[in-house]
């Protein structure tokens, strides 16, 4: 492996750590910290492409290993995340007459989650046999078929942030209790055919206005100010932004739309 592979094959393997650190975490009841570094392997995700696109060292090696870590980071670190907040606020036995998830029905929900990433991911690679973020024939791809595992990790990742964020208090706690039903969607969604939109793809190319940084500077400094809430609003807007394209007629076979030029690679 020479000196210019190894550089986005790094960025790609740190991705995969902060999902395996995002598990270890999660054991450790640092759930908070779980969540952030799921977000963490996210910009890894993003970057391992760009990096690799510059250093023109993109290959069939680092697709392949970037969807290992993408298994690792998007699959397995949110679904044990999820099964191990629920059973702390949730436990079975209910207590107190409370609501509590059986074992098994916690197990249905959550692991079809993990599972299907893997399989989305497989269907990825198939389907995209080039570089990440582009069709077989090397044009980069408009619009996603199913929802990104980064993004339907974000989801559940931004929602664990927000109930135990800085200024969640025990407010959004009861959103705990949708985390497993809502586990079971995002694995169906992630295989569907429901058009996602390439985010880099349609909102960091080309050239942009004023108006148009101006937008971006101040949704920056609402996130620094108030991360937790604009990571959930953020992604909760992109989980249903797809079935909202869907409806106002974007079919399921639009999806392999291509760009003029390559876009920039993004997680699948």
């Amino acid at each position: 492996m020479n000196r210019v592979v190894l550089i986005p094959t790094l960025v790609t393997l740190a991705n995969a750590y902060c999902g395996v650190l995002a598990i270890y975490k999660t054991a450790d009841g640092k759930f908070l910290a779980a969540a952030y570094l799921i977000l963490l392997a996210m910009l890894f995700d993003v970057l391992d492409g760009i990096v690799a696109r510059l250093a023109r060292a993109q290959s069939t090696f680092g697709g392949y290993l970037d969807s290992l870590s993408d298994a690792v980071s998007f699959g397995a670190a949110p679904v044990f995340l999820v099964k191990t907040v629920v059973e702390a606020n949730y436990p079975w036995p209910a207590l107190d007459g409370g609501f509590g998830y059986h074992p098994k029905l916690l197990t249905a929900l959550t692991i079809p989650f993990a599972v299907l990433a893997i399989v989305r991911l497989a269907r990825y690679n198939v389907e995209h046999a080039s570089s990440e973020g582009s069709d077989s024939s090397g044009q980069g791809i408009a619009t996603f078929a199913g929802i990104p595992t980064p993004g339907a990790a974000g989801i559940i990742a931004s929602l664990v942030m927000i109930c135990y964020g800085e200024h969640s208090g025990d407010f959004f706690k009861p959103l705990i209790i949708a985390l497993p039903p809502l586990c079971f969607l995002l694995g169906a969604a992630m295989v569907s055919r429901i058009p996602y939109a390439h985010f880099g793809s349609r909102f960091l190319k080309g050239r942009r206005d004023f108006s148009y940084l101006f937008m971006v500077l101040v949704l920056i400094i609402v996130a620094i100010l108030f991360p937790e809430e604009a990571a959930a609003i953020g992604f909760l807007a992109y989980g249903i932004s797809g079935p909202i394209l869907m409806l106002f007629g974007k079919k399921p076979t639009e999806v392999e739309n291509v760009l003029d030029d390559a876009d920039i690679p993004e997680g699948v």
